[in-house]
């Protein structure tokens, strides 16, 4: 069996860790012997001793630290440490030959692992990492920060044996902008696993919307997850705003952890009537449930240059539910499998037009209700 260290910022106890790491990592426990290293955030904690029994039952050796960023760099430099102390003795111990480098700092990591112990390096991108901290706005291009950390972040991907990129727009990038060959990127778009995001009987949707307080011909547009950092949840408000004065049936429905606050600040900053939202929690386990009922996932992504890396993890939970989605251009390879696969809808934020879009909508819904 192989022998693979897994170094990952996403914690397990996250919807997006279980979904990306964890569900591949189960996989592929059955044919290599996995180590993971990963970093759990305080509000997930209660959810350690779940992760645990999964570790356990598909033989995954789980090592965990407590995610802290509330002094920035040194909280980074704590975590590099932490994790070399940590993986040095993993990697002495069970003779390990592959480092999976989960991000920008667990692949700086992966480097000083590679060069002190010989190992292979795979560094797993998930975006432009130092780009996204200038679109975000917690870094200038012209300091002396932005330059270091993307001539660590070249040396990075000179060193590594395998890059492995969500797009294959990034993966172009990546080949002119370091002329890397071609072959040793590999383009993996985030995935579903199947055996959760699954479909549900008829019936089973038809309570499960009664319960949660649906009428059965509303038609129901869902958020899942954040709606802070990249999301445009602005624009998005808009356009529910729109489409509600349209149809009575439009609810939107907002699946979210942590977060009830906000969005009910922005909900009366937008006059979104409170009596056709619904705001729930879920586990990961039941999400497809939400899915299921609904009839449109909605997601707009601030559009930027590091987001042509981007894939986003709803996305493929939609498909696998049969969900169509809601979104817009310029994210990573959106544009290619919504107009090549007829699975949603696009549009462009610079320029969006919140009658007409709802009236696309609209009109969209109509065209598949007729079909069915």
């Amino acid at each position: 069996k192989n022998k693979i260290l897994y170094i990952s910022l996403t914690g397990m106890t996250e919807p997006l860790g279980h979904s990306q790491v964890l569900e591949y990592l189960i996989d592929l426990s059955k044919e290599n012997e996995i180590y993971l290293i990963s970093f759990e955030r305080n509000e997930d904690i209660n959810c350690i001793q779940e992760i645990k029994d999964i570790t356990q039952s598909s033989n995954i050796n789980w090592k965990f630290f407590k995610y802290n960023n509330s002094y920035g760099l040194f909280s980074s430099l704590k975590q590099v440490l932490d994790v070399l102390f940590l993986a040095k003795d993993i990697i002495k111990k069970n003779n390990i030959k592959i480092v999976h480098a989960r991000s920008f700092i667990p692949a700086f990591i992966g480097v000083i692992l590679k060069s002190l112990y010989r190992v292979k390096l795979i560094y797993d991108i998930r975006g432009f990492a130092i780009d996204e901290k200038v679109d975000r706005g917690r870094l200038t291009k012209n300091s002396i920060l932005f330059k270091i950390l993307k001539k660590i972040d070249k040396y990075i991907y000179k060193r590594s044996d395998h890059v492995v990129t969500l797009t294959h727009k990034s993966q172009n990038i990546l080949c002119e902008l370091f002329t890397l060959n071609e072959n040793n990127i590999s383009v993996i778009p985030t995935c579903a696993n199947s055996s959760i995001f699954k479909l549900m009987k008829e019936e089973e949707k038809k309570v499960f919307k009664k319960n949660l307080g649906f009428n059965e011909d509303d038609i129901i547009i869902i958020h899942t997850g954040t709606v802070s950092g990249w999301y445009d949840f602005d624009k998005e408000l808009l356009l529910i705003n729109e489409l509600m004065k349209k149809d009575i049936r439009i609810k939107f429905l907002i699946l979210n952890k942590n977060e009830e606050n906000f969005i009910n600040k922005m909900l009366k900053k937008y006059k979104v009537c409170k009596n056709r939202v619904c705001i729930r929690s879920s586990d990961f386990k039941d999400v497809y449930k939400y899915l299921n009922i609904s009839n449109y996932s909605i997601f707009f992504i601030k559009q930027s240059f590091s987001k042509q890396a981007s894939a986003p993890t709803k996305f493929a939970e939609n498909i696998s539910c049969l969900l169509p989605s809601i979104t817009n251009i310029e994210v990573g390879d959106m544009e290619f499998y919504i107009r090549n696969f007829n699975v949603g809808l696009l549009f462009d934020l610079k320029n969006l037009n919140y009658e007409d879009s709802s009236n696309e909508i609209l009109k969209d819904f109509d065209k598949i209700y007729d079909e069915k």
